[in-house]
């Protein structure tokens, strides 16, 4: 037995995405994760953007209004990537959530007063160790059935 990313004579995936082309998800089931994942998340970030922004010279109203609106951004924004999941290859799926993450990342740390240089470090260095991950676990599901 191999490890699914070894090299190797490996099946052809039908599509992109780790549902097979042609099967579906049940509606209710897919809507609900979908919604609920990203809103969990944008409620998360919004309030440690408030928290952050609060705490590094911004007034209580302007704190508010970045992390309300910081959190709606990323809900929009995560909410979008899964719905779209099963449209994108591996590569760009992962390249989506890494870019996601690592965006939120460097925001935060950009609150929290650090260096815009600083700030776009940790966000490509976070982007890219959630690319990874992203990519390694796609695969890995994707390609189970040929271990």
């Amino acid at each position: 037995m191999t490890h699914s990313i070894m090299p190797g004579h490996h099946r052809a995936h039908e599509g992109p995405g780790p549902v097979a082309r042609g099967t579906h998800l049940p509606a209710g089931e897919r809507a609900r994760w979908t919604w609920a994942v990203p809103v969990t998340g944008g409620i998360a970030l919004g309030l440690f953007a408030i928290f952050l922004a609060g705490h590094n010279g911004y007034t209580a109203g302007a704190a508010v209004v970045i992390g309300v609106v910081a959190g709606l951004i990323a809900m929009a924004a995560g909410y979008a990537l899964l719905r779209e999941r099963n449209t994108m290859i591996t590569e760009v799926r992962a390249a989506a959530f890494g870019a996601l993450f690592g965006g939120s990342m460097g925001f935060l740390h950009s609150l929290s007063g650090g260096t815009v240089l600083r700030s776009a470090g940790i966000g490509v260095l976070t982007a890219l160790g959630m690319g990874v991950a992203s990519y390694y676990v796609f695969y890995w599901h994707e390609h189970r059935a040929d271990m």
